[in-house]
């Protein structure tokens, strides 16, 4: 099962543009973060059971950030959520992704 953990009306003091490449991915996946200024972020990948398979904690530069999510190629295949949240555990994106064998 896979939720969302923010509260209404709640935004981010910097905002991002974030996506993910490609949704169905068997041994690469990128989250792409544009931020505004230097940040952090937590990249967070569950199962369909809500079981964390990677956590990474990633240092942001201004502009452009490709981030590769380390060991996909290892994981079972399904559907899984990846989340990214800020330091102070706020939402920023979600999305469901699908990995094939």
């Amino acid at each position: 099962m896979f939720y969302l953990e923010e509260e209404p009306g709640q935004k981010p003091e910097n905002p991002m543009e974030i996506s993910t490449h490609p949704v169905k991915f068997s041994d690469d996946l990128v989250v792409e973060i544009k931020a505004e200024t230097e940040d952090h972020c937590i990249i967070v990948l569950t199962n369909h059971s809500g079981r964390i398979r990677r956590m990474m904690g990633v240092n942001l530069n201004r502009g452009v950030n490709d981030i590769h999510v380390e060991n996909v190629d290892s994981l079972e295949a399904g559907l899984y959520q990846l989340s990214v949240k800020n330091t102070e555990s706020t939402l920023l994106y979600t999305s469901i992704l699908t990995k094939s064998e």
